[in-house]
């Protein structure tokens, strides 16, 4: 359970819901009493609840980002006097957040009632008596979810590529930071089904009471619930992100009087968080209060044919599919293929139940650099100081992906 607070969160953020209010009933009571001689006597009582939930959902999202910070480019040569070159810091930062086909379904049928009560009571010689309830609820629902989600990204961060040479005076470069932060959330196909079906809460009770000579006297009491949830979900996620930060190449060469460079720090931090196929059932039935029922013959008379029948069924469904019906694996799609992205980035639905449950449907490809080196201070008759940064790439991949958590209260 734990596991799903973060999706049950995004799920009550964003909803696309449907919510069915509780139906409540007093108990059901039917009743032949003091019937007469020869005479046929029926009680009918039916009620019925059929609530039909359909959620279908297509999303296709195509984010393209470029992002560019820079700096550097910057010279300062051919001087007499010296030249000196002071780069100031390249920050870039692109976040994509895609939400999308988020199903949220409460349906609650059913309440406080009575309970059901069928009585044939003083019944008359030779009649006939018969009293039936009925009670029956189906609830279907059903989440149909398609995403096809591109995301490409290409950010990078520059104070390189400066240059002091050729300087009579002393020559020198300062090159500042370059950072590079890059996320990457994607949560599609997520459907919460909270199911609460009830019948009266007293029980099922059921009496012949006092029947007549040769009568013939019937109860018949039937709960019915009939609950089905499927979730049917597809998703294609291809993330495709390169990164870098850039503060090297840098030059202080052919200086008379000396060169110096000092190369800030690269950093580059790329985080990718996929969620997709995240499917919560949360099913609770009870019918006319199983733990009380009751059928009673009291004081019935001779020859009478005096019967009591309480039935109770329960039927519960739940079907996930998750990517089951890809028509392309992760390994004849390939990794680093141009037409893997751009141009075979669909689905293939078919309806056969036997599809492959291998085809995963993420595809992850990130590239990142970050580098403070090819500094040059060459060539200077004073000498020369070089000084390079730290690089440091920061990587996080998570794919949470075709998580069932399914609860079922009888």
């Amino acid at each position: 359970m734990i596991k799903k607070l973060a999706t049950l969160a995004a799920t009550a953020a964003i909803l696309a819901a449907a919510a069915i209010p509780v139906i409540a009933t007093s108990g059901n009571d039917c009743t032949n009493d003091t019937t007469g001689p020869f005479s046929t006597n029926y009680c009918d009582i039916t009620n019925s609840s059929n609530v039909t939930v359909n959620n279908v959902n297509d999303l296709n999202v195509v984010n393209y980002v470029d992002a560019y910070s820079g700096t550097g480019n910057n010279s300062a040569s051919y001087n007499t006097l010296g030249g000196s070159v002071h780069s100031g810091n390249a920050s870039t930062n692109v976040t994509l957040n895609t939400v999308g086909n988020i199903n949220t379904t409460n349906v609650s049928v059913g309440g406080d009632g009575g309970g059901n009560t069928g009585t044939n009571f003083i019944t008359g010689p030779f009649s006939g008596n018969r009293i039936t309830l009925n009670n029956s609820t189906d609830v279907y629902v059903e989440n149909s979810n398609t995403a096809q989600v591109y995301n490409r990204v290409d950010a990078w961060s520059e104070t390189g590529n400066n240059s002091a040479d050729f300087n009579t005076g002393p020559g020198s470069v300062v090159s500042g930071n370059a950072d590079t932060w890059v996320g990457v959330n994607t949560h599609v196909n997520d459907n919460l089904n909270d199911i609460w079906v009830g019948a009266g809460g007293g029980g099922n009770t059921a009496v012949n009471d006092t029947t007549g000579p040769f009568s013939t006297n019937y109860i018949d009491i039937f709960n019915s619930s009939n609950v089905s949830v499927r979730n049917v979900n597809d998703a294609l996620i291809a993330n495709r992100v390169s990164a870098g930060s850039e503060t090297g190449f840098n030059s202080a060469s052919f200086n008379t009087l000396g060169g110096d460079v000092d190369s800030g720090d690269a950093d580059t931090g790329v985080g990718i968080n996929n969620q997709a196929n995240l499917n919560t059932t949360l099913v609770a039935v009870a019918l006319g209060g199983f733990g009380g029922q009751e059928g009673t013959n009291f004081w019935t008379g001779p020859y009478a044919d005096d019967r009591v029948n309480i039935a109770n069924y329960q039927d519960v469904t739940v079907d996930h599919w998750n990517n089951k019906c890809r028509s392309h694996n992760a390994d004849s799609l390939g990794y680093g293929n141009e037409r893997v992205w751009e141009e075979e980035l669909e689905l293939n639905l078919v309806k056969d139940h036997k599809c492959d449950p291998a085809h995963i449907g993420i595809f992850n490809y990130d590239y990142e650099v970050s580098d403070t080196g090819y500094n040059f201070t060459d060539f200077n008759t004073g000498g020369g100081l070089l000084g390079s940064g730290e690089a440091s790439v920061w990587k996080w991949i998570w794919n949470h992906m075709n998580d069932n958590l399914t609860v079922i209260d009888p």
